[in-house]
Parts: C-alpha cells; structure tokens; sequence
C-alpha cells in the first residue's frame, strides 16, 4: 500500500490504533465475564456449604437432645440400682426352688386317637391282631370326649417347713416334689386309659381298664386314686421306707388321702384352689 501523504499515513496509523483498543477492550471483557461466572459459581458453593452446615448444626442438636435423655435414664437406673439390696437378690436367684406351686385345677385333657392314647402301655405293641382298623379309629375319633386329668399340686415351701422332723427324717423340699411328679405321671396314664373305649384298647390295656373298674368302689365315687401297681408300672418311684415318709408327708400336707378296703390302699388326689 503506498502512502502519498502525511495525512493518508496518519489516518492509516489511527485506524491501526483503533483496530487495536477494539481487541484490548474484546480481550478484558471476555475477561470480566469470565470472571463474574467463577465468581457465581464460587457463590453457588458457599450457598451450599452453607445450607450442609446448617442440616449438621440441626442433626448435632437432635443427637444432644437424645443424649441427654438417655443420661437421665441412666442416672435413673444408677439410682434405682443404689435403691435395691443386690446380696438379698443374688440369694434368691441363687436359691429358687426347681419345683414352683401351682394351685390351679388342671383342665381337662382332650382325649387323644386311639394309636396315641394306646402308647400308654409299655408292651404288646408287636400284637397286630389287637389294632382297630381304621374305620373303628375313625369312630373313636368321632366319638373322643374331654378326660379330666388329675393332678397333685406341689407343696410349698412353708408347707414343708411345718411338716415334722420325725416324718421328714433327712428328705429335702426337692425330693418331694420329684416324688408328686412321679406320682401325677401315673394319674395321668390310668385316667388317659379309663378315658378310653373298651373296644379301642389292646389286650393289655383292656386288662388294665378292667382292673381299675374293680378297684372302684361306693368309697371312692368322685375320687381319683392310683394304688401300689399303677406307681411301679408308669414311674420309677420305689415304695421302700423312704417312699412311704413321702406318702406320709404328702397325706400331711393334703395333697393325698387314703381310701382303704379290699385289700388295697388307694392314694387319693385332694384337688387344691
């Protein structure tokens, strides 16, 4: 390009001047916008920090609240503990009786199938021919009623206590009342057969029935016995000299009674409320 003047020369170098603070001025504004979108985006941040803060500030106060009421409950506790004779709780833990009264009249036991109830019997299971088929089970099943079963109720403590040293002898509270265990296991498997029909029974089960019916009596209407049989049959309970101070005891602290006549002795079962 030529220049043919001084003016022309000017002007040129004018609008390179110009052409210059044009891309000066592009070049800062670019950098001021940029500038005020890191400056939101930093903003924006801090919003946000902000707002966390907050939520932990509200949580940190929650977590104290609940702090402090578990403090009280532990402070509470701590008293109540202070408040308690720990030696005289420890003694009781250590000496509860294995064997707890229960002077409730037990309910009546419904009355099993027949293949359950016939179970009682420790043999003549091997005998087939005696089995009911299956339309006879099916009637008794039909048929089933309620069987009361009787139950000796433990003696207490106190009740022991009282009992006098010649019949105790050296037996303990404990041995006692394994003994009313024993005794209740035979109750049970009498009356669990005499709730049963006759043609339901095997042979001996039905010798069994029988037996029991002929050891009934006017005296004993209304009352639930087992006799020395039935206690060697269904428990290990020995009738020696320290069985029979059992019996005693028990017949001491009204739980049996004796019903004699026929040759035999017939422990009755006192009902307690």
């Amino acid at each position: 390009m030529e220049l043919g003047s001084l003016p022309m020369l000017m002007n040129h170098f004018c609008e390179k001047l110009e052409g210059i603070h044009f891309m000066i001025d592009l070049k800062e504004n670019k950098r001021a916008e940029e500038g005020e979108e890191e400056e939101s985006t930093c903003q924006e941040l801090i919003e946000h920090l902000s707002e966390d803060i907050d939520t932990l500030s509200s949580i940190l106060v929650d977590i104290k609240s609940v702090l402090k009421q578990r403090q009280q409950k532990v402070d509470e506790m701590k008293a109540l503990t202070h408040s308690l004779d720990i030696s005289s709780l420890q003694h009781l833990m250590d000496n509860i009786p294995p064997h707890l009264p229960k002077p409730v009249k037990t309910d009546p036991t419904p009355l099993q199938s027949c293949e359950s109830e016939t179970s009682v019997a420790s043999s003549s299971s091997n005998d087939k021919e005696n089995i009911p088929n299956k339309r006879s089970r099916s009637r008794g099943r039909k048929h089933a009623k309620a069987v009361y079963i009787p139950a000796l109720v433990y003696i207490t403590v106190e009740e022991f206590e009282e009992v006098p040293k010649y019949m105790k002898g050296r037996l303990n509270y404990n041995q006692v009342n394994t003994v009313i265990d024993e005794l209740n296991k035979a109750l049970s498997e009498k009356y669990k057969i005499l709730g049963m029909k006759r043609t339901t029974l095997n042979d001996v089960n039905r010798k069994r029935y029988e037996r029991y019916k002929e050891q009934e009596s006017k005296d004993t209407k209304g009352e639930h016995f087992i006799v020395d049989t039935d206690i060697k049959e269904f428990t290990n309970f020995k009738l020696d000299s320290v069985g029979r101070s059992v019996l005693t005891i028990l017949r001491h602290c009204g739980r049996t009674k004796e019903i004699r006549g026929g040759r035999l002795t017939r422990y009755a079962c006192i009902e307690v409320y």
